[in-house]
């Protein structure tokens, strides 16, 4: 079984837009004034669940004097506000406890309009293969077919405003689906992923260029935000320009989207494993003196892997995430030479070895040690934590001789 999700855009009419504002406004208001209610509790120190149900409980027994107009909205808006609350409060609860990983989560906030609004229901229905029945709005047009295939069965519709156009995303399940059977370790590829000119390098020397969608947009975004910054706030025109905004914003999203996706599925499909590097993008974006915060988050690397973990398991492709602190660019990828050159600087795109003579591509040579991680990997033998010092030459060499020539000759293709 596989649960995924299906976005089509919607054309509605203008009144089918305000109903579709409506419903999303009636999810933002029971999910604010339910946390009000828990604000409240908390605050005269009294006991007050916060499970979906209860909230929802404690819902019903305020809107006629908090809503009297909540009938003219569908029962699922105010449902999902509350769920979206109970979610939040659970998250903040466990983070707190120290049951939740990565970084604290803050106390829920009342949400404003315009903040990622979305509503979710269950009760949508397809008429056609273009249209599409949501609660209290009617029957709504798709800018494109959906077909859900044979055997899936929709569990949830969300509706989403993005840069004032709406999107419908189906989510479905497909029992009948079964992981496919791995594919064989006969081709194993290295991928290094960078930020500067070079989005990704391979062992045999192909390349993917950075395409650099943020800063290649850098001109239509300040027009646009000096646009914003002219208008008086609050005015028409200002809502105007921030619309504007918003799309500006929204193209370059799509755009770095669609070139991410078609990269993971081209190498997914091709290869039987891929070794890539387990990067602290956040730590990346963050360290001081190098200046690469807005390269770190224009490239999404972080999202790069996600895709390829996921499309890894559709395909039976094997995705190797080599150790943080493997040192794939310092050490020499020629057969039977273990150097380390722990001097390499980040502006250092290329280096002689000392002891073999050889120079290097840093990307390619990277790539190349990685495929060595891989194919080390897959054989069973020990891995190595490189971490600092405490590399043994030994044991990180890359594949030697005729065996690894074997394998660089099967990755001609990406």
């Amino acid at each position: 079984m596989r649960v995924y999700g299906i976005v089509r855009e919607l054309d509605p009419t203008p009144v089918q837009a305000t109903a579709l504002r409506s419903q999303v406004g009636a999810v933002r208001f029971a999910q604010n004034t339910m946390l009000a209610q828990v604000k409240q509790a908390l605050d005269a120190k009294e006991s007050m669940s916060w499970t979906s149900i209860s909230l929802h409980t404690g819902w019903r027994n305020i809107r006629e004097e908090s809503a009297p107009w909540h009938k003219e909205c569908s029962k699922e808006s105010f449902q999902d506000g509350c769920s979206r609350l109970s979610q939040a409060l659970s998250n903040w609860s466990d983070s707190k406890k120290g049951k939740r990983k990565g970084k604290k989560v803050s106390f829920p906030k009342f949400r404003k309009r315009g903040n990622r609004d979305s509503w979710s229901f269950t009760a949508g229905r397809m008429v056609n293969d273009s249209v599409v029945k949501v609660p209290r709005v009617g029957h709504v047009a798709l800018k494109e077919p959906l077909v859900v295939p044979d055997g899936c069965r929709p569990t949830m519709w969300m509706v989403r405003e993005r840069a004032g156009r709406w999107f419908l995303t189906v989510r479905v399940r497909e029992e009948s689906w079964q992981n496919p059977q791995k594919k064989p370790t006969s081709d194993i590829i290295g991928v290094d992923l960078g930020v500067g000119d070079d989005f990704a390098a391979f062992p045999n020397g192909s390349k993917i260029t950075n395409p650099r969608f943020l800063r290649n947009d850098a001109k239509r975004l300040r027009k646009a935000n000096k646009s914003v910054s002219r208008k008086v706030k609050g005015s028409h025109r200002r809502r105007k320009a921030v619309k504007n905004l918003q799309r500006v914003y929204f193209d370059t999203t799509n755009r770095r989207q669609d070139f991410l996706h078609k990269s993971t599925s081209s190498i997914v499909k091709s290869h039987d494993v891929v070794v890539l590097e387990d990067l602290c993008v956040s730590s990346m974006a963050l360290r001081k003196g190098f200046r690469l915060g807005r390269s770190v988050s224009d490239a999404c690397l972080r999202e790069f892997r996600r895709q390829m973990e996921y499309k890894a398991e559709w395909y039976g492709t094997t995705v190797i995430i080599a150790d943080r602190w493997f040192p794939s660019s310092q050490l020499c990828s020629t057969p039977g030479c273990a150097h380390r050159n722990k001097d390499l600087g980040l502006k250092e795109l290329s280096w002689i070895c000392p002891e073999c003579g050889i120079t290097h591509d840093r990307n390619v040579n990277a790539a190349c040690n990685l495929q060595g991680y891989g194919v080390r990997s897959t054989a069973g033998s020990s891995l190595v934590e490189a971490r600092g010092d405490e590399v043994r030459p030994p044991a990180v060499v890359v594949l030697v001789g005729e065996a690894r020539n074997a394998v660089l000759s099967k990755v001609d293709r990406i």
